[in-house]
This record gives C-alpha cells, structure tokens and sequence, in this order.
C-alpha cells in the first residue's frame, strides 16, 4: 500500500504544481518587466517540477500491484485495466505537458521567427487543455475524490489557474490601451505586420 500512498501523493503534488505553471504562465505575459525573470524562472521550475512528478505518479502506480496498471496502459491512453477512461486522461494530460514543456525549451530558438513564435504560442497554450484533463483524470480515478480535503485542493488548483487567467486578461485590457501596442495592431492590419 505504501507504493499506492506516494502514487495517490505523487499526482496530488502535480496537479497542484502544473496549475503554479499553467498559472504563472497566463500571468506572466501580464506582468511588468522588471518583475518577469522572477516569474518565468518560478514558472519554468514549477514546470519542471510537474513533469517529475507525473514520470513518479506513473512509475510508482506502474509498479505497485494493488491496481491493474501496466506499462502499455500508462503509456496508451484509454487501455488500462483500472479506470481506463480516466486514465487515458491522466496519460493524455501528461502527454500534453510533455509536449507543451518541450516547445517551452524551444522557444528561444522558435522566436527568430514571427510564424515559428505563433506556431509556439498555438502549442504552448495546450497547457491549459493539458491541466483540465489532468483534473479530470483526478476526479475520476482518484480514490480520495469523496473526501473534503480533495476537494479543497482541487478547488485551489482550480483558483490558482483562474486567478492567472484574471491577470492575463487584465493585463491584455492594459496593454491595449496603450499607444504603442494600439499603434503596432493598427499597422499590422493596415501594412501587413511590423518587423
């Protein structure tokens, strides 16, 4: 049972820490520059840190006997003897992530290029379908769903997303009131796009 302890934990700490990095991701584009390399660096680790997490979650409930997780039903979606629709959203959720972290590591050489960073930017925001799987897959296959503390940390990731999704949308209302951001929108649709 102990395995199962720190799987259940294990998923637990990740959902909590991808929703810190879906958070600050939204944020971020928000927020002023002198405070942004705190943030991307909070971002980044928090990023980091659900990606151990979720490799741990699957290994651990991989390795334990008392449920019905092979390898090829951790690693294909929909196909594992427990909970399989639920874990095909946990394995989805991860892959999503996967894929959202390696753009993330990319993108220094994706921004040379207007289309390349667009392209990034479309990948990148995965994150949040990522994490909305991910709570999905906590709801319906964790064991600890009916319990109040469950809910009060699926409740804060919940709030902690949201609450970045607030901040970017607040902060996208200032910058388009801003002069140079309204005269750049302006001049990409008259010209064509600014260099």
């Amino acid at each position: 049972m102990t395995l199962w302890f720190l799987a259940r934990a294990a998923g637990l700490v990740a959902l909590l820490a991808a929703s810190v990095a879906v958070a600050l991701g939204a944020a971020g584009s928000a927020s002023r520059r002198d405070g942004r390399a705190v943030l991307q660096l909070v971002h980044r680790s928090a990023a980091v840190l659900t990606l151990a997490l979720l490799g741990l979650h699957a290994t651990l409930l991989v390795a334990d006997a008392h449920v019905d997780v092979s390898l090829g039903g951790a690693l294909m979606p929909f196909t594992a003897g427990y909970r399989g629709f639920a874990l095909g959203l946990g394995t989805l959720a991860a892959y999503g992530f996967v894929v959202v972290a390696l753009t993330g590591a990319l993108r220094g050489r994706l921004a040379g290029s207007a289309r390349a960073a667009a392209a990034w930017r479309g990948v990148h925001v995965a994150a949040y379908g990522a994490w909305g799987l991910g709570v999905g897959h906590g709801l319906l296959a964790g064991t600890d769903t009916d319990r109040g503390w469950a809910w009060v940390v699926y409740g804060l990731a919940v709030v902690v997303v949201a609450g970045g999704v607030v901040a970017r949308l607040a902060g996208a209302e200032v910058a388009h009131r801003r002069p140079l951001t309204r005269a750049r929108r302006e001049a990409q649709l008259v010209g064509g796009g600014v260099r």
